[in-house]
């Protein structure tokens, strides 16, 4: 039996549109070994809404046996979901590299990381989530000329991340249509200016930084909309210790960026104001994952 463990990701972060994602420590698991069949099984969080659609696990391994062009006869495989679905946390990105870390198990292992990295983001349309679910880290990111670009960069030690996870979704599809379709000059040069200093506060573990370069006029204004009470709970994140604060992903989640004396707070101060505005959901501390997608 092959056992694989793929981290949640959040992504964007701030003026990071499309770029930089960061591997969080909740994880989906993905099992397989070779049979006579197909045989698929289903287990986890929010289990029932995975079955009966179209599987973007499957969907992977498909990609990748084809592309390989080696198939196994049958395969039995039981996929163990531990990432909210359609809430920012990258749960498409958990099943898609955890669909081709199994499959190129299942074939012998004829593709390296990077060449996994390629397929990955060939099926999600970019590397900013897929990334940091296979590598770990926070991983910069971008594809050029056909080539995908990426640098890790380690999360600093005292690190801690709240997340509040509204029981709403926000499909990737909606997010993306209530943006513009143009942007002016300054605000352009406002994310990459933002976007620059971004990166080295998370470089140099200054985060003063990080918080002045966490802003955003890219998607986050727009997307906040979507949100329900997103500057309160800004607000009461930066009030309550956090030092940064962003939409996670494309949403419904929110993530407070602390160090590990304020998360605590942080993360009460979000379960009364959900508590307040009578939003249902969890809120969680999380650390960064360094390790991203693992064999067990």
């Amino acid at each position: 039996m092959i056992k694989v463990k793929v981290p949640a990701t959040t992504a964007n972060m701030g003026p990071g549109f499309d770029s930089l994602g960061m591997a969080l420590s909740r994880y989906s698991e993905f099992e397989g070994e070779i049979a006579e069949n197909i045989k698929i099984r289903i287990s986890g969080l929010e289990s029932e809404k995975l079955k009966g659609n179209k599987n973007l696990v499957i969907d992977s391994m498909n990609y990748l046996f084809e592309k390989v062009g080696k198939r196994p006869k049958g395969y039995n495989l039981h996929i163990k979901n531990n990432i909210p679905l359609a809430r920012g946390m990258g749960s498409s990105a958990a099943a898609i590299i955890g669909g081709l870390k199994l499959a190129n198990a299942l074939i012998d292992f004829p593709l390296n990381d990077d060449q996994l990295l390629e397929l990955a983001t060939d099926i999600e349309g970019h590397p900013d989530n897929v990334a940091p679910a296979l590598f770990g880290n926070i991983i910069l990111s971008t594809k050029s000329n056909n080539e995908i670009i990426y640098r890790k960069i380690a999360p600093f030690e005292a690190l801690e991340c709240v997340l509040f996870s509204p029981d709403y979704e926000v499909s990737t599809s909606n997010s993306r249509n209530v943006l513009p379709k143009s942007y002016s000059l300054q605000d352009a040069v406002y994310n990459s200016s933002h976007l620059a200093l971004l990166i080295y506060g998370f470089i140099t573990n200054d985060t003063i930084l990080i918080g002045k370069a966490m802003n955003d006029k890219i998607h986050e204004p727009y997307r906040k909309k979507l949100i329900n009470s997103f500057d309160e709970f800004k607000k009461i994140a930066l009030d309550s210790g956090a030092f940064a604060f962003s939409l996670s992903g494309s949403g419904s989640t929110i993530i407070a960026y602390c160090t590990k004396d304020h998360s605590k707070n942080v993360l009460s101060s979000f379960e009364k104001l959900a508590n307040e505005k009578n939003i249902s959901g969890k809120a969680e501390i999380l650390m960064p994952c360094k390790k991203g997608a693992q064999y067990e």
